[in-house]
């Protein structure tokens, strides 16, 4: 019988010890190939050129298509579709606030059911002219929207008021 071993068979503390630093060494192994290998994602948002879109959509448009001629500063547009009844663009601000446009030919009550649901009626705004239905919505959800011709006009988003009514003055058709 060995001075190391106890008669019952339990390993020695040396025997343990090399144990657990072969299972350390296992471990940082496979950390370190991780990190070497592994690419950090960054920004997930994908920015689309929606200025390309707006000039392509906009003579095949059976409505005045609404789009800023330029974004602020850290803003970017992540959605922009276009489709004959429908245009959607989708922009997040240097805060990472989302404000969405969408313009459909559909009732209100369709687009706010589609985009707006759980929103609830917040009076109304004078915005570039215009006057808007305000609703506020779950988790700070705030939307816009008006009709005119068949064509109902939804903004909604996570931004304030304010900076909603400034990207509102910036929508022009043309």
């Amino acid at each position: 019988m060995s001075s190391t071993t106890s008669s019952r068979g339990n390993p020695s503390m040396g025997d343990i010890l090399r144990s657990v630093g072969v299972i350390g060494v296992i471990i940082l192994a496979v950390w370190g190939f991780g990190k070497i290998f592994t690419t950090d994602p960054g920004d997930p948002v994908k920015p689309v050129d929606y200025a390309q879109v707006v000039q392509q959509a906009r003579p095949a448009a059976s409505f005045e298509l609404l789009a800023p001629s330029s974004l602020p500063a850290g803003w970017r547009a992540n959605v922009a579709q276009f489709e004959p009844d429908a245009w959607r663009l989708g922009v997040l601000t240097d805060q990472d606030e989302y404000i969405g446009l969408n313009q459909l030919k559909v009732s209100v009550d369709r687009a706010l059911a589609r985009y707006a649901e759980g929103s609830k009626a917040a009076g109304t705004a004078q915005v570039a002219g215009e006057t808007w239905t305000v609703r506020s919505g779950p988790k700070g959800r705030w939307t816009y929207v008006r009709t005119e011709g068949g064509l109902t006009t939804l903004l909604n988003g996570t931004a304030s008021r304010p900076v909603i009514e400034r990207y509102i003055s910036s929508l022009s058709a043309g």
